[in-house]
């Protein structure tokens, strides 16, 4: 075993990392570039019509799959708890907007 310390369940000692060096600078990972070449892909003005038209689409043929399958994954966490709780009635702003639970407050997400 190396120099680094382990407790006797064979967990870090706290502040011991198993990769003390950390990450390479600049290295960026499959997923990272995948990501990227996933988002030029779709950011492409055609692209994103055909996207639409396509969302659009499943919307109309499925709504309950399409909400399942395609809106909750992009609501926030908290969301989904209430949602799945059941227990609260949920304003729907908007998938970029959310509505404060304290305030009453709408706030954008992300940077518009």
């Amino acid at each position: 075993m190396s120099d680094i310390e382990r407790t006797e369940t064979g967990h870090f000692q706290p502040g011991t990392s198993g990769n003390p060096a950390g990450k390479p600078k600049g290295l960026v990972s499959g997923r990272s570039k995948a990501l990227g070449a996933l988002d030029r892909i779709v950011g492409r003005d055609e692209n994103i019509e055909i996207l639409e038209a396509a969302l659009e689409g499943a919307l109309r043929k499925r709504p309950l799959w399409f909400f399942v399958n395609i809106v909750m994954p992009l609501l926030p966490k908290e969301s989904k708890g209430v949602l799945d709780n059941g227990d609260r009635v949920i304003e729907w702003r908007g998938l970029l907007s959310v509505c404060g639970a304290t305030d009453g407050q709408r706030t954008e997400v992300g940077g518009g």
